[in-house]
């Protein structure tokens, strides 16, 4: 897998006589640039070790206890070693990280060319407690950057579970900076955890945390890597488990070119957060560095994550303009999250998948989600791959109570592969997906090992008894030639809606369908373009809606579907079956035949869930005549696209008459799919 980003991106001086480097010189210019900018406050410059040989936690705290709001705080470039600092009070779980902002306003820390770093394993380094109007700009936060090692077969590591790896489900991500030792616990094997890297396995420690009702803060040009929970995270559920602290939420924490590489659980997470912001940020090899395709689970490895969690969400995530290359399972990740906007963002070489945004169960949904102008390639290539875009809203089975409103549009996802598709849409209130470009299947897929056959795109959700209630799929291209492609675009469970305009090109001989709408309602499907190769249907409509105007190539369907015409014939009387002469629509009709209600006609060729309208008149200078009597009442009934029953009598109340006791006339019959 490719190393998009250095690990060691910069060169940063270690002594003294390395003051006067380019990247000393590049970092103490950009410091005070940023200190000409700031109006009001005082500036001070934070004087400390700067070699990184001894530990000045303490010695950085004092200066953050000491500043005054609207200060402007200056690291100058160095490398400043952290450890945790015991000595930071009201931490009831004995959790402190290194070093501590709490109750300030207006703080402005700057620190161009400077490291700060840990090393200690599961420690984390800046914590953020009810700030307000904060930036911090320019700091690189490095972690201890070795993981536990990861199951050979599951995958599984630090984040396991009794199927692999440490089993640590149960207080992953809710004990945090070595509060929780977990030294003497047992492994799958029966040995203890012991200690790694001078930490508790199964802790959890991020370069930057922001929790406990911080507001408005920002974070600019920084970069974090090398720690086992997150580059940067905001929300911590540790304070709602093992004791709920009663700390109120965050709101509209934003993060604007940073880079965050090289962490095992995300780059960036969020939890207990309104409006939390991402924007032209990298996001790079979140995951365990040994994490393989073949691993049953590839598992972490989040580019960015909102947390699924019974406590306190992350409403209302924007991502924009952002790099998420390499991260081991999803680049962008959402459960039990109020709403999600992913737009303009480069995403690739995910081993799981691109964006998956779903509910986690029915107290944990998901809703309104928008990703729009995204470019995904070669995600989705692990043993259980999610493909491009995964979107599940709550099995609700009710209009009421179901909130997933989803707008997929203009997205280009080149080479990527889902188990149920490459855009996957299932249990949603409203849906548009729109003027997607989807081509080609990863290059590292093991087709061999692939069992699943998914359609490119599969909107609606397998179980008949969950509605999906509105939606449109549209001007769509699709053009993926592969022997595991079981169709093109598959709409299932669709109460209203239309499918128009797609392009559908599916020529692989394998391939079952180009487009297909399944217990569908009124859905139409018209003006689309399906190319199939020599096998397949390429238009299956069991739908109530219009079909029509479709372009059908290939396939070895002997008949397409009917679309907007007619079956037309007249069938003249011969006390008999009656001589039957076709103006149109031949081939949809196997036998026209007497029956005890009147006329049979059977059908063929059409789709199931097509119910017919019927026209019919008489012909003849006296009509239709049976038995000498006139038959003057005529209808049809139990229209289906199987047959059309025409029913004969002489009058309302009189009875049936077969048409092989007409003896005179005849009929024009025209049935319209």
């Amino acid at each position: 897998m490719t190393n998009y980003t250095p690990k060691k991106k910069y060169y940063i001086p270690t002594n003294i006589e390395d003051k006067l480097s380019k990247d000393f010189v590049q970092g103490i210019t950009r410091n005070f640039e940023m200190l000409d900018e700031m109006e009001g406050g005082t500036a001070k410059t934070i004087k400390a070790d700067t070699t990184g040989r001894t530990r000045i936690q303490e010695l950085i705290q004092i200066a953050f206890d000491h500043a005054r709001d609207g200060d402007t705080l200056i690291l100058p470039p160095g490398r400043y070693w952290l450890e945790k600092n015991t000595k930071l009070d009201d931490f009831p779980n004995n959790d402190q990280p290194c070093l501590l902002l709490r109750g300030k306003k207006r703080i402005h820390l700057v620190g161009y060319g400077a490291v700060l770093f840990t090393r200690t394993h599961a420690q984390g380094i800046l914590e953020l407690q009810q700030c307000e109007n904060c930036i911090i700009e320019g700091i690189k936060f490095e972690g201890y950057g070795e993981f536990p090692g990861i199951d050979p077969v599951t995958g599984y590591g630090e984040k396991g579970t009794k199927a692999g790896g440490y089993p640590t489900s149960g207080f992953w991500n809710y004990r945090k900076n070595n509060s929780f030792d977990t030294s003497e616990r047992a492994r799958n094997d029966g040995k203890p955890f012991g200690i790694f890297g001078g930490g508790f396995i199964g802790n959890v420690g991020s370069g930057v945390l922001v929790h406990r009702g911080c507001k408005n803060i920002i974070f600019r040009s920084c970069e974090s890597s090398g720690f086992n929970f997150s580059g940067f995270a905001v929300g911590h559920l540790g304070d709602y488990l093992p004791t709920d602290l009663e700390y109120e939420n965050n709101a509209d924490i934003t993060f604007v070119e940073c880079n965050a590489h090289d962490n095992y659980s995300s780059n960036f997470v969020f939890s207990a957060v309104e409006r939390p912001r991402v924007l032209n940020c990298i996001s790079d090899r979140a995951g365990h560095p040994n994490a393989s395709k073949l691993h049953t689970y590839v598992d972490p490895g989040y580019g960015i994550n909102a947390l699924g969690t019974m406590f306190p969400k992350a409403n209302d995530l924007l991502v924009s303009g952002c790099t998420l290359r390499g991260n081991k399972r999803k680049a962008i990740d959402g459960h039990a999250a109020g709403g999600l906007i992913a737009t303009d963002n480069l995403i690739s070489d995910s081993m799981v998948g691109g964006v998956f945004y779903k509910w986690t169960n029915g107290d944990q949904f998901t809703k309104d989600c928008i990703i729009v102008n995204n470019k995904i390639e070669d995600c989705g290539y692990a043993k259980n791959p999610l493909g491009a875009i995964y979107i599940g809203g709550v099995q609700r089975e009710s209009k009421e109570n179901q909130e997933m409103n989803t707008i997929i549009s203009n997205n280009h996802i080149k080479n990527c592969f889902g188990t149920e598709g490459v855009i996957f849409a299932g249990a949603f209130d409203r849906l548009i997906i729109e003027g997607n470009i989807i081509h080609g299947i990863p290059v590292e897929l093991d087709t061999t090992n692939t069992i699943f056959e998914p359609y490119v795109i599969y909107a609606g959700y397998s179980i008949a008894s969950q509605p999906n209630f509105a939606g449109n799929i549209s001007n769509n291209v699709i053009d993926v030639n592969h022997p595991r492609i079981a169709g093109g675009i598959l709409v299932r469970n669709l109460q209203d809606g239309t499918v128009q305009g797609n392009t559908i090109k599916t020529v692989n001989s394998l391939t079952l369908y180009g487009l297909r709408l399944w217990n569908c309602k009124e859905v139409g499907a018209v003006g689309n373009t399906i190319k199939m190769g020599t096998e397949g249907l390429p238009l299956d409509a069991e739908t109530t809606g219009v079909v029509a105007h479709n372009t059908l190539v290939g396939g070895n369907a002997a008949f397409q579907p009917l679309q907007g015409q007619a079956i037309i014939f007249t069938i003249e009387a011969n006390k008999g079956n009656g001589n039957v002469r076709f103006k149109n629509g031949q081939s949809y009709v196997s036998i026209i035949e007497s029956h005890e209600m009147g006329l049979e006609v059977k059908l063929q060729n059409i789709s199931s869930g097509i119910i017919p309208t019927v026209k019919v008149s008489q012909t003849g200078q006296k009509g239709l005549l049976g038995a000498e009597h006139s038959i003057d009442y005529i209808y049809s009934c139990q229209e289906s696209h199987k047959n059309v029953f025409i029913v004969l009598k002489p009058s309302k109340e009189l009875s049936h008459m077969p048409f092989s006791s007409m003896t005179n006339g005849g009929l024009e019959i025209e049935i319209m799919i």
